[in-house]
């Protein structure tokens, strides 16, 4: 249509110049002088608009390879505009944060992070754009996304600076590192494991002999001191099953330290729970503690490391006691939940614990004492789980904490064994 518009409009353009010369001027036939320049004009727009296809075409290529690089980039990419609106993500972007592209484009990016953290990310917004350049964010501290769904994750962003029709844009560069963090956690927890079997191994051969000593005087006190009151004998009685506890703990420490497992038998957990409040925990009374006990003598009895399971429960109760609780409970029952499982349940009355301190409370040398060492929960957690259970923790501030123990009975392990035989 284009050339034959042009085409008309010469025909009648050359028709009036032809008209004002004269016949007799020029020996040319005006039909040919037509056809020939119009010949000539068709073929230079025909050439034009064939380049101007090529470049259209090519044009609309690398539009389309861009748009395919976007899209299948191994990253989330994210366009925004200086005003921190979100005006691109391609298909990785939107899968990690859970959205579609009607619900996302157009809101401004810091529904991409914790509520929590958004007043602090306008600043840092505001920050960037007033000297834009390319960089990588959170050199020294953890950058947190947040999904659609209100989950948190752990995240690597990257920002490059653009100028986009004449207005400044920031391509992001987002990668979700929650399963690189949780590897590089579990390097770092190896690592502190070799270090803390060789200290344990080291306190455990030091303490051997002063126990040994302090066993063998009281052994010599119980035998040849007929003539002493009954008070006393009984006394020596507690110091000697507490000496043979202590180094029973060391020796275990030893075995922690080697990676050998602790000889198992049939425990009753009932049994060890009273004898840890007789012998331990006998004198909390005096001072105001209250230990209730709602044991159910029908659970199932726990192959496994008595010294190493009354331990746990030591532990928890000492936990219990330095959280200013003046009321602890200590319930057993059969786990609704699992069939041959049971149940111990620790609780207290105590000012309860944050939730970004339960988050850490299993982990080595986290502790939040003055005197702590961050070994007891964390001992306590390898224990169980050597024993094929797990150990949760459930607080609130100010409403006291609970630990919740979960322990295979000798029943359901026994049937676990025959059905791999």
């Amino acid at each position: 249509m284009i050339y034959f518009g042009v085409g008309a409009v010469w025909i009648v353009f050359a028709d009036l110049l032809l008209g004002y010369i004269p016949p007799h001027s020029f020996a040319i036939n005006r039909l040919a002088f037509i056809c020939v320049t119009g010949a000539t004009l068709y073929f230079v727009a025909s050439r034009y608009t064939y380049r101007l296809n090529l470049s259209m075409r090519a044009e609309q290529e690398s539009g389309a390879r861009a748009r395919a690089y976007f899209e299948s980039a191994a990253e989330g990419i994210v366009q925004l505009d200086s005003d921190g609106l979100i005006r691109q993500m391609n298909r990785r972007a939107l899968a990690i944060f859970g959205y579609t592209e009607s619900e996302i484009l157009g809101q401004p990016v810091e529904i991409l992070v914790p509520p929590r953290l958004r007043e602090r990310h306008l600043t840092h917004r505001a920050s960037f754009f007033s000297a834009p350049r390319s960089r990588r964010m959170g050199a020294g501290m953890d950058i947190i996304g947040a999904r659609k769904d209100g989950s948190e994750f752990a995240a690597e962003v990257s920002l490059s600076h653009i100028v986009h029709d004449e207005a400044d844009h920031v391509i992001a560069f987002v990668s979700d590192v929650t399963a690189r963090r949780v590897m590089e956690r579990e390097a770092r927890r190896n690592e502190t494991l070799h270090a803390l079997g060789a200290v344990a191994a080291g306190i455990a051969h030091e303490l051997n002999n002063p126990l040994a000593v302090v066993a063998t005087r009281v052994e010599l006190m119980l035998s040849s001191a007929g003539e002493l009151p009954a008070e006393t004998r009984e006394d020596l009685q507690v110091v000697h099953r507490n000496v043979e506890r202590a180094s029973r703990i060391s020796h275990n420490l030893l075995a922690l330290a080697r990676q050998r497992p602790s000889a198992r038998a049939p425990v009753d957990v009932n049994g060890s729970i009273e004898e840890i409040v007789t012998l331990v925990f006998g004198e909390a009374r005096t001072s105001g503690l209250m230990i209730d006990l709602k044991l159910d003598h029908s659970i199932a009895r726990v192959n496994g490391d008595q010294v190493g399971l009354e331990q746990v429960i030591v532990n928890l109760l000492m936990n219990a006691r330095d959280a200013s609780a003046d009321r602890i409970r200590i319930e057993t029952r059969t786990d609704s939940d699992r069939a041959g499982w049971i149940q111990v349940i620790v609780t207290d009355n105590g000012v309860g614990v944050a939730p970004e301190v339960l988050a850490r409370v299993f982990d080595p040398f986290y502790t939040t004492k003055e005197q702590g060492t961050g070994l007891g929960l964390w001992l306590s957690d390898r224990v169980i789980h050597d024993h094929g259970g797990t150990i949760q923790a459930e607080s609130k501030p100010g409403q006291g904490t609970s630990f919740v123990i979960r322990l295979p009975g000798i029943e359901r392990e026994e049937a676990a064994a025959s059905a791999v035989g």
